[in-house]
């Protein structure tokens, strides 16, 4: 049976579904479409399919224009109908595995998804997992509700893989086609049926010997640089202490050619990805009775930089005498992109709304932000001049202009080191 997918696919006559059009289904969905297969796009937020279908694009990495032209020179359709996924040779999950109010791991969207997938015909199709789960979530939970009413055999007559999704949002130089694929089967022979359909969009397949070996490929990476973060952070925090620039001391450290990888610090983390992912990994060491000193202590740090942050805005204000209110510059988790997913400047608005701190933001990527019972909208750069208001830096999009900023701003607590190349004598600038 496997053989006459793999046929197919690579005569690009298989057709592929790809549930969950966010940050990282839909451009996977446009892909495969590019690569010249028939897409389904499937997700139960009828506002994006509605957006997808009139052509306009809700992801700061896919402009209008190229949705309107993969739209219309490819076979590509979208909805939030699953009916259509029996004709699908290829069904890619990539929807959100976030953490639930006691900060554990919540993959319901996942396993909603999977009993949708098993109300229909299975055999001989592909069923690949891209969203983040602990080590074995896979083999334990989504092939149990595929295989419920199933009399078919995994690897032999359909297939199950796991292929983490490592796209950074706003990231110009690495993308889904450069960016090496992981790739990890329920058995041999799944995995190989997976390489052969990501070789359509990826130049290099990485396949590791199982999905839980996948799984905690994904994790070990985001640890890996959570940790680091929370190490980075603690140091500017020293840094601050002692007087010194951890700017100035990382540039100089990472001229070391070897055993050196720099990391930044900033006001906290953010995304989808480095603050839960760990997560993941901490719960499932947990179910076993046992535990990861370095995440604990990683997120400890993490998590408290937006109260450090405000506390080291309030300490500015009160030295240098400035109006007891700020404003936030950047709200987003990162510049460039429109998602404030787990963004470090929505835990300072929320710490500065309960401590009843008057703020202000700007963001020309997010118009409005809901915090409690109230809702704080997005004001116009050249409407916040004061030059006895503190302007804290917390996401440096490409599109703010430094020096006109200075012009609104004489105090600017800057927390990603966006002035570093900035000189003018009569405004005060603060680093992290």
């Amino acid at each position: 049976m496997n053989n006459i997918l793999i046929e197919k696919i690579n005569k690009k006559e298989a057709e592929i579904c790809v549930i969950g059009l966010g940050y990282i289904g839909l451009p996977l969905s446009l892909s495969f479409a590019n690569c010249g297969f028939k897409v389904l796009g499937i997700d139960i937020d009828k506002q994006k399919i509605e957006n997808l279908n009139q052509q306009i694009s809700y992801i700061s990495d896919i402009s209008n224009e190229d949705l309107k032209n993969t739209i219309s020179n490819q076979k590509i359709e979208f909805t939030s109908d699953y009916h259509n996924i029996t004709s699908c040779d290829a069904i890619i999950i990539c929807v959100p595995t976030p953490l639930n109010k006691t900060k554990d791991p919540d993959i319901s969207y996942i396993v909603a998804v999977a009993e949708e997938i098993a109300k229909y015909d299975i055999s001989n199709k592909l069923i690949s997992l891209e969203s983040t789960v602990y080590p074995g979530a896979t083999e334990e939970i989504i092939l149990p509700i595929l295989s419920q009413n199933s009399k078919f055999n995994v690897g032999k007559d359909f297939n199950v893989i796991f292929s983490p999704e490592r796209i950074d949002p706003g990231q110009k130089n690495w993308d889904l086609k450069n960016t090496p694929k992981v790739i990890g089967g329920i058995t041999k022979e799944c995995g190989e049926l997976g390489m052969n359909l990501y070789n359509c969009v990826s130049e290099k397949i990485v396949q590791v010997s199982s999905t839980r070996a996948a799984e905690m490929t994904k994790l070990l990476e985001n640890t890996f640089r959570a940790a680091n973060i929370g190490l980075i952070n603690e140091m500017a925090i020293l840094c601050q202490k002692l007087d010194l620039d951890i700017w100035e001391v990382i540039e100089a450290a990472k001229t070391k050619p070897y055993g050196y990888m720099p990391f930044y610090p900033g006001p906290g983390l953010g995304g989808h990805c480095i603050p839960v992912d760990p997560r993941y990994l901490e719960w499932k060491l947990e179910t076993l009775n046992s535990e990861s000193k370095y995440i604990k202590l990683s997120e400890e740090i993490n998590f408290s930089m937006p109260q450090y942050v405000v506390d080291r805005a309030k300490e500015i204000i009160s030295k240098n005498k400035l109006e007891n209110k700020i404003t936030i510059i950047g709200a987003t988790y990162k510049k460039d992109v429109s998602d404030i997913r787990e963004s470090p400047a929505i835990d300072i608005m929320q710490i500065l709304h309960d401590e009843k701190i008057p703020f202000n933001y700007n963001d020309p990527y997010i118009h409005e932000i809901k915090l409690s019972n109230k809702t704080y909208y997005s004001e116009s750069i050249n409407n916040l001049n004061n030059n006895q208001i503190l302007g804290i830096i917390v996401t440096d999009h490409s599109s703010y202009n430094w020096s006109e900023l200075s012009e609104n701003f004489k105090f600017i607590f800057d927390t990603r080191n966006a002035l570093r190349n900035f000189n003018k004598q009569d405004v005060n600038i603060f680093k992290l």
